[in-house]
């Protein structure tokens, strides 16, 4: 099966320690970076002493470095810039420099060199697999997976960095790769003299290759040596800038886990959101119950329209015909009859006077009550 991933956006990584370790052997070797990449500690140990320095609830960044010699770092030439289509092209694009069946294969899609190309990682299924497995034996889970080899940084010139018995290979267009140092001999050979390379290791390392150098140094290739005074799994990792591809992405993507102030604030919201919901579904019940009572007096209106004045017929407009009927013809309703009336006749029921005739004269405005008390 080919599984497909593509590159993460740019990650946000908080500014914290963090933590890098590999397999060696049986042993776990493992440096802890500060924020300002200074080495704050160090170790080589096993599963069980590992757990007990770094458990689950460790905080920092985790990164799990595999060994280059599993990952092929190369590019692919794909100029389509849809995730889909890149998927599909990038297999057979290196198919020709596979050792293994691209069915077999895990490609790790990263960022575009400066070409344009597609950075591409290709891992052997199995060993990927396997690499899991080893994992699972561990408390913390890593937040991201690169190879040694994507440690090292090419610009202008090809860089090779040895450490102790192996050679970290990367050009400057991101390919890559990691070997023995039985072999770093015929890889330097083989590098063209207009291409330009690096070498950045210990004194004795560098002295063992000395030969190869000058051979190449003789065919014209531009060789510089950078001396340091050691170079093991620290050092190495002192390069890293978080553009590394990782490799768990897809199915193997590890969630980063949401730390206390953002469930804090994702409560919050929720609370919000569900606050803003009751909200809107509250005017919603109101304006259906509005709509339903508005309903039910325009009912109510038309049958005690109907039944005052039975001989009407095509009532449209229901309010203004009772406003004619009742002569409130002006702006202000408080001269008509009604308002007269209800501003008269509130003194009456309090008074114990008993209503027994009404005059109004629409023209003048005037309202007159005939009304008699009642004997004690």
């Amino acid at each position: 099966m080919i599984l497909f991933f593509y590159p993460l956006p740019e990650e946000q990584i908080e500014v914290r320690e963090t933590l890098f370790f590999r397999f060696n052997g049986k042993k776990i070797e493992w440096v802890v970076l500060g924020q300002d990449g200074q080495r704050l500690e160090e170790g080589l140990s096993g599963a069980d002493l590992f757990n007990s320095r770094f458990s689950g609830t460790y905080d920092g960044f985790i990164v799990f470095v595999v060994s280059g010699e599993k990952v092929l770092m190369t590019n692919a030439s794909v100029p389509s810039k849809q995730k889909r289509k890149i998927a599909q092209a990038v297999p057979f694009v290196v198919e020709e420099q596979l050792a293994a069946e691209i069915d077999d294969s895990v490609f790790a899609i990263g960022e575009r060199n400066q070409k344009g190309e597609v950075h591409v990682s290709v891992i052997d299924e199995e060993v990927l697999e396997g690499v899991l497995v080893l994992l699972q034996e561990l408390d913390l889970r890593p937040n991201k997976m690169i190879s040694e080899t994507s440690l090292v940084k090419s610009k202008d010139s090809a860089v090779a960095v040895i450490e102790d018995d192996r050679a970290h290979f990367m050009r400057p267009d991101g390919c890559g790769i990691t070997l023995q140092k039985d072999n770093v001999a015929a890889a330097i050979s083989v590098f063209e003299p207009s291409n330009g390379l690096e070498l950045i290791g210990s004194a004795s390392s560098l002295e063992s290759l000395a030969i190869p150098i000058a051979e190449a140094r003789a065919n014209e290739v531009n060789v510089s040596e950078r001396e340091v005074e050691f170079m093991g799994f620290s050092q190495l990792c002192s390069y890293f800038d978080g553009s590394e591809t990782n490799m768990l992405q897809g199915k193997y993507k590890v969630e980063e886990p949401i730390p206390e102030i953002g469930r804090e604030w994702r409560q919050v919201l929720i609370v919000l959101a569900v606050g803003a919901f009751l909200h809107l579904a509250l005017v919603f019940v109101q304006g259906w119950h509005l709509a339903k009572k508005a309903d039910e007096n325009r009912h109510l209106a038309k049958a005690l329209y109907d039944e005052i004045f039975p001989g009407e017929k095509n009532v449209r407009d229901i309010r203004r015909r009772w406003n004619s009927k009742l002569g409130r013809r002006g702006a202000d309703p408080g001269n008509d009859f009604l308002g007269l009336f209800a501003s008269a006749a509130v003194g009456i029921g309090p008074a114990e006077l008993i209503l027994q005739n009404i005059n109004y004269n629409e023209s003048r405005g005037d309202l007159v009550f005939q009304v008699f008390a009642s004997s004690s």
